[in-house]
């Protein structure tokens, strides 16, 4: 059966708002791993120890940075953080390079971007019975899952789009499928719609003979680490080099516990905080996304999305990261790699 959480499509709001930058006094990683996030979110943070003297952009950042839409944030500054106070008459370039503090503010546009991501548990058979043991159910969802993708690319309606495939056995979501939306030139509700009914005919129970529950959420980014240089997110087959892999992580909260002390601290309930401090510097970490489901009814769903550029080259620090983030048994954590992107 598909999976409708109610989204809450036809209530869905996307209040125009501006998106900042914040990138915080972090330190070169270094072997120890100490680092401290004493960044705010929506805004481009740098360190003031070292002043500069061209205005900073996001392509001109050379440091790790917070970025965190300014509706959201009021709940996802990490607690503890406050925000610096430039005044009201200089730049945004001006209060980057000046502002008081350990805290160095950009205002950069906001992207009007949405983001679907379509979960899929495994295939499971009708009729256990009757299934042939030279039966490949994982390769009947890859190929399936595939060509959802290649008709959503052909409709043109989504800026990007890339099927990820977990690299463990036993996967409880062996695929998800992650698209990007304009919500300027696309409607996100229109995207959702279209987009479970194909998912419903192209995983039709009784022509593939086997089912599987999936899982369809609009989410919009509410919070992100990134490392430059940065890049376009919309982009992402642009971004893909042979070695690039995702630690994505997938959690559910009850309806009416996503409070704003709750979210605060979503550096550590998300292990977002873990993966930043231990992820080594060959990894090639490139962002750290939060996502959180715009539904208003309902329960809640976060998606902590990892990028790595090198990741696949050494799964050492995976294969030791990913069992302690599952160790605190919370949400659902796995390894992933892109097999198809547009």
């Amino acid at each position: 059966p598909l999976v409708d959480r109610r989204s809450s499509v036809s209530l869905l709001k996307w209040t125009p708002s501006v998106r900042r930058n914040t990138n915080s006094d972090l330190p070169t990683p270094c072997t120890t791993r100490q680092v401290s996030f004493s960044g705010s979110t929506n805004t481009v943070v740098v360190t003031n120890t070292q002043p500069r003297t061209e205005p900073i952009s996001l392509a001109t950042l050379d440091k790790d940075c917070f970025i965190i839409p300014v509706h959201s944030l009021d709940r996802f500054l990490p607690a503890g953080v406050p925000l610096p106070t430039p005044s009201p008459t200089t730049t945004s370039a001006e209060r980057t390079a000046t502002s008081p503090g350990p805290l160095s503010v950009l205002e950069v546009a906001d992207p009007k971007l949405c983001v679907l991501a379509h979960l899929m548990s495994p295939l499971e058979p009708i009729d256990p019975l009757l299934e042939s043991p030279l039966a490949h159910p994982l390769f009947k969802q890859r190929t399936a899952a595939s060509e959802l993708l290649t008709e959503v690319q052909q409709t043109n309606t989504a800026l990007s789009g890339m099927l990820l495939a977990n690299m463990e056995r036993n996967a409880e979501f062996p695929f998800i499928s992650y698209y990007v939306i304009n919500t300027q030139q696309n409607d996100p509700a229109l995207f959702y719609s279209n987009l479970r009914s194909a998912s419903l005919s192209k995983f039709e129970p009784r022509v593939l003979r086997y089912t599987a529950a999936h899982t369809l959420d609009l989410y919009c980014e509410v919070a992100a680490i990134c490392r430059p240089p940065l890049r376009d997110v919309s982009a992402v087959k642009r971004s893909h080099t042979p070695t690039t892999g995702y630690i994505i992580s997938v959690y559910k909260v009850f309806e009416g516990d996503d409070g704003e002390r709750f979210e605060r601290n979503w550096l550590y309930w998300t292990g977002a905080r873990m993966l930043y401090r231990y992820l080594p510097r060959a990894a090639g970490l490139r962002r750290i996304a939060l996502h959180k489901s715009v539904s208003s009814r309902g329960d809640k769903m976060y998606l902590l999305v990892c990028e790595c550029a090198h990741l696949l080259q050494d799964l050492t620090a995976a294969a030791l990261l990913v069992p302690a983030l599952r160790a605190r048994l919370c949400g659902y954590t796995g390894l992933y790699r892109p097999i198809q992107a547009f």
